[in-house]
């Protein structure tokens, strides 16, 4: 604690010579104080974590804080800032995080099938990576400052290991075990800075908050704030503090949940150089090369047929649009669809949970007498494509590029000559795919819009399809409503995890167009 405190006294005596040294700094000629084209942060970060790894409610998690007390621990951030047009950003954000503590068990601990008794001298770690690309829009943007609207993906890899020393037939034994568990987590939120100097990049103040609800599955936050002081024109000095994650995951019949929080000051360096390219002057009736299209939620009202499985236990699901409502089988949904003339990158993210009613069939020659199901899937959908025709009447693309799923399984089955049980399998991987999409404008704002795709071909799962069709309307040429049905078919099968199913339903939502 003293140390924490010296160090915390070191950090705001450095902070006031900085603040007092201000009025040495070079004021900026009046203008945007926040042009550039390029940005590059880094930031030491010392981080303090608190959560659990496991299935809490049971002995078979590990608490950081309440079984080994874990404490602050230094690690960093960096970000990468590519601003391509005036008001667009393409972002990279990256955070590992590694912390690892000692402590003697004052219970006993189950992880990963392996026992740690009490009294047992431990050592817990938790490794995390966080690697984030994501998108950002300048919804205002003034020469002292701008809001902007950004949406990453975050592609987050969390790794919980717990090893001790044991007594086994009167010998001392190595007992360790691990679990680890990767969400491609998706948030979305506003994120600012503001210079309130006149014409002068000496002082700015940022911040930021993203963040997800997942419905059953869990939730996502990360939040900051600083304080960043101007040393020349292009280099500042940031200060503040960043809650980089809150990371909820809720555990199924597999055993992997996650609930951790990182947070803590930070302290480090911004770089930026470049200027930004200047707005494009209007010319009349001459389109702006770029296209920005973002459809910020819209609703899937899904069934789920066919066969699901966990740990080789394989039951039939038979979910019908009648049964969405009775069992809030409704997906989230965004897309976002930037294109540059002919060329353009479409990413379509969703998450589902599609749960089963009890069912009275037979399992296993009667072992069970029935089951329910429940199927939780995400997946993200990024694709390139190509305009092959682009008129007045409509548009024709090709489109190409991989279909990331991280999906869940959980199968509980009912007593018959065997004793109920629960199996549960967490599975991730990609599939190729390669589609076309197509577009119809009518009359008065209305518009057509059809989608397909297919592939997997062996790599990922053995085949995956699907089809889109809808009919929207559009406001004012930039705001839009949208209706239509979609079927996705998918048929994976690996390591006694199956998922051959298709899903198929409604779909409901609104649409932003920004350039």
């Amino acid at each position: 604690m003293l140390l924490a405190m010296n160090g915390s006294k070191k950090a705001l005596v450095i902070a006031l010579l900085f603040l007092a040294a201000l009025p040495l700094v070079r004021a900026q000629d009046a203008g945007d104080l926040d042009n550039y084209k390029f940005r590059v942060e880094g930031s030491w970060w010392l981080t303090h974590p608190t959560g659990y790894f496991g299935l809490n409610g049971s002995n078979n998690y590990v608490n950081f804080n309440q079984d080994f007390g874990f404490k602050n621990n230094s690690t960093f951030t960096g970000k990468i800032d590519y601003r391509f047009r005036r008001k667009h950003h393409f972002l990279l954000n990256v955070t590992p995080i590694y912390e690892s503590r000692s402590a003697t068990l004052n219970r006993t601990i189950i992880f990963d099938g392996q026992t740690f008794n009490i009294g047992a001298e431990a050592t817990a770690s938790v490794r995390t990576w966080n690697v984030a690309p994501g998108y950002e829009y300048d919804i205002i943007r003034r020469d002292h400052g701008f809001l902007g609207l950004e949406i990453d993906v975050n592609m987050i890899d969390t790794r919980a290991a717990l090893s001790a020393a044991a007594n086994v037939n009167a010998e001392q034994a190595a007992v360790s075990g691990s679990k680890s568990i990767f969400a491609p987590l998706p948030a979305v939120g506003p994120v600012f800075r503001w210079y309130p100097l006149h014409d002068s990049n000496r002082l700015s103040i940022d911040g930021s908050v993203r963040g997800m609800p997942f419905f059953g599955y869990g939730n996502y936050v990360s939040a900051q704030g600083g304080l960043n002081i101007g040393l020349t024109k292009h280099l500042m000095l940031r200060g503040g503090y960043q809650m980089g994650s809150r990371l909820s995951i809720h555990g199924t019949a597999d055993q992997i949940a996650v609930k951790l929080t990182h947070a803590g000051p930070t302290a480090g360096l911004e770089y930026s150089f470049g200027e930004a390219p200047p707005p494009r002057e209007k010319v009349p009736n001459q389109p702006s090369p770029w296209h920005v299209d973002w459809v910020p939620f819209y609703l899937w009202f899904s069934g789920l047929q066919g066969n699901v499985g966990a740990l080789g236990q394989v039951v039939p699901v038979n979910v019908s649009f009648s049964d969405v409502f009775k069992q809030l089988n409704i997906g989230y949904m965004t897309a976002l669809d930037v294109r540059r003339k002919r060329v353009g990158l479409l990413t379509d993210l969703i998450f589902i949970s599609v749960s089963s009613d009890q069912q009275s069939t037979p399992v296993e020659n009667g072992f069970y007498s029935g089951f329910t199901a429940n199927a939780k899937t995400f997946f993200i959908d990024p694709e390139a494509y190509i305009r092959l025709l682009d008129k007045d009447r409509g548009s024709v693309d090709i489109v190409g590029g991989g279909r990331f799923w991280h999906l869940n399984n959980s199968i509980d089955l009912l007593a018959g000559t065997q004793p109920a049980t629960t199996v549960g399998q967490t599975h991730f991987w990609i599939d190729p795919v390669v589609g076309g999409r197509f577009r119809l404008n009518l009359s008065k704002g209305w518009f057509v819009n059809l989608k397909g795709d297919a592939g997997g071909f062996g790599a990922g799962s053995k085949a995956t399809y699907q089809i889109y069709g809808g009919l929207g309307k559009e406001f004012k040429k930039r705001y839009s409503l949208l209706a239509g049905y979609r079927y996705l078919d998918v048929n994976y099968q690996s390591a006694g995890f199956t998922y051959d199913t298709h899903m198929n339903g409604l779909i409901a939502g609104f649409g932003i167009r920004f350039k």
